[in-house]
């Protein structure tokens, strides 16, 4: 079965973006928006107190006590002993908030909340959002691989500073960035007027591609691919997105995706997947966190929903044929796979 939630979880949401991206600004956006809201923020800055709130510390331990009731940290070590400590104080706040240094890989940062059950429980990752520079995001992704990491594994792209380019250039934008990661949703704000960003489940863009492909997908297959998508030319970095109409064997994928991230992943920035597995009655999500991988059972198959398959892989240089033999490989039975 899917993974129960504990009674008093606490979701969780990841800021990211490269520096000078508006993070911090967006982060006191939300703590003055819900005034009525308690958050655990871990600060990623290494030493940088970014929250413009006085600091009140408390002797016995390194959180403090933001003056709005909220509890402030530092990461400089580890991660997992922060929340222990904070599953220790969990009464003490409903949310948390990680704000990731500006040269950060989220991916290090989003581990415990994927790869770690017991962390799943009680901390449910809701979001990973990256704050994007309007004016610099296409300078920092031709010069930096952590621009290219910290837009890849995000699930909601901010487009900050909107009101310093023309709304031209940001459908141009949007549109870039959407070929780099047709998994997020994108939206617009600046200081003057953040956009509300829900807290729902993060394979959102993930379902709505599949619905979208149901639509599609109506004839004999496999169906052809409607339309070449033109990736970032400085990158490289391309996205393929492949169904499959039959359902996996759940220990081949597993045994041959490992392999597959352990030898052959170089160049991979993310992969996601909703699989139909042989013999189980719900749907499973898929997902990598580096060279780690995780698979669990997200929920049950709708009365009438169609099971198809779908797995997205964003990367540098990788080949589709490749990806796509591997994963026929792990069919209960032999089928062409749908190409998107």
């Amino acid at each position: 079965m899917p993974i129960q939630l504990a009674q008093d979880a606490k979701p969780v949401t990841i800021l990211t973006g490269f520096l000078g991206a508006g993070k911090t600004t967006y982060l006191n956006h939300l703590l003055n928006s819900n005034l009525n809201t308690r958050y655990a923020i871990i600060e990623n800055e290494y030493g940088e107190k970014s929250i413009d709130s006085e600091l009140i510390i408390r002797a016995e331990d390194d959180i403090v006590e933001l003056n709005n009731g909220c509890l402030c940290c530092t990461l400089n070590e580890n991660l997992y002993d922060i929340l222990n400590t904070l599953f220790e104080r969990r009464h003490e706040y409903e949310e948390i908030i990680i704000e990731a240094t500006g040269v950060a890989d989220p991916r290090g940062l989003a581990e415990p909340f994927i790869i770690h059950n017991s962390i799943k429980k009680q901390f449910p990752l809701t979001a990973v959002i990256c704050l994007i520079d309007a004016e610099l995001i296409e300078d920092q992704l031709e010069e930096t691989e952590e621009a290219i990491h910290q837009i890849t594994f995000s699930d909601v792209l901010l487009i900050n500073k909107t009101d310093l380019v023309s709304e031209q250039y940001l459908d141009e934008l949007a549109k870039k960035l959407k070929q780099l990661n047709p998994l997020a949703k994108i939206v617009f704000g600046n200081q003057d007027s953040f956009p509300t960003i829900e807290n729902t489940e993060r394979e959102a863009e993930l379902d709505a591609i599949l619905e979208q492909s149901k639509k599609k997908v109506e004839g004999e297959f496999p169906v052809q691919k409607p339309h070449h998508h033109h990736h970032h030319e400085h990158t490289k970095v391309v996205s393929h997105t492949i169904f499959f109409n039959q359902p996996f064997d759940l220990q081949k994928l597993n045994h041959r995706v490992m392999v597959y991230l352990a030898f052959q992943s170089k160049g991979l920035y993310r992969m996601k997947g909703l699989i139909w597995i042989a013999d189980s009655n719900d749907q499973y999500l898929l997902q990598s966190v580096g060279k780690q991988l995780n698979i669990s059972q997200k929920r049950p198959w709708k009365a009438n929903e169609k099971q198809q398959s779908i797995i997205v892989f964003i990367g540098k240089d990788i080949r589709r044929e490749g990806l796509e033999k591997m994963l026929r490989q792990c069919l209960a039975t032999p089928v062409d796979s749908l190409k998107t």
